[in-house]
């Protein structure tokens, strides 16, 4: 294996480990052996764990940014129904693939990396697309909310609402987020 394709492995595999398995049970030992190296080639690629799971976050990140965004693509004139697709989609990712989604919106070592503060933020294309269609349609609309303010409601909505989804508490209806969506932009 070249050293692009060792990079390329790991950063597979760690993906298919925190799909299937409990993240609490995640090694870096686990994942060498899964490929047949030692741990010192991995920190050839990587300076720690964090490291990794910061690329492989932001590799899943892409991969649903690539899946969201076609869909939204004719929208995008129209925020707020762009962002009704993004919710909805990203509702059906916490379904689909629940282990993937805690890791990347609720993992403390990724976290970090979504702060407006950080220098990774804009490593991330599904937060970037999500910040554009908030400014959008705040200033579109020409809300009094902030972009900021904006963004922490309707992504708590989302993730609130995924995770009761997640846990078969309710089901997904398209109308309540297209609704909740309107409430939180026009305040009624």
């Amino acid at each position: 294996m070249n050293k692009n394709d060792t990079r390329e492995k790991i950063i597979e595999v760690t993906i298919q480990k925190i799909r299937n398995e409990n993240i609490q049970n995640f090694s870096i030992r686990s994942v060498v052996k899964t490929l047949n190296l030692t741990t010192g080639s991995f920190y050839k690629h990587f300076k720690n764990k964090n490291s990794l799971f910061l690329e492989a976050a932001q590799r899943i990140s892409q991969q649903i940014y690539n899946q969201v965004y076609p869909k939204i693509m004719d929208q995008e004139a129209y925020p707020q129904k762009a962002l009704c697709v993004l919710g909805s989609e990203l509702i059906d990712f916490f379904i689909t693939e629940p282990k993937l989604a805690d890791f990347l919106f609720f993992n403390p070592e990724v976290l970090a990396s979504y702060s407006v503060y950080s220098s990774n933020q804009h490593s991330f294309k599904l937060l970037t697309l999500t910040m554009k269609l908030i400014n959008d349609l705040v200033n579109k609309e020409n809300l009094q909310e902030t972009s900021r303010t904006l963004f922490i409601q309707i992504w708590s909505f989302i993730q609130g609402y995924a995770i009761l989804i997640k846990n078969q508490v309710t089901t997904k209806e398209t109308s309540l987020i297209e609704h909740t969506l309107n409430e939180l932009i026009r305040g009624k």
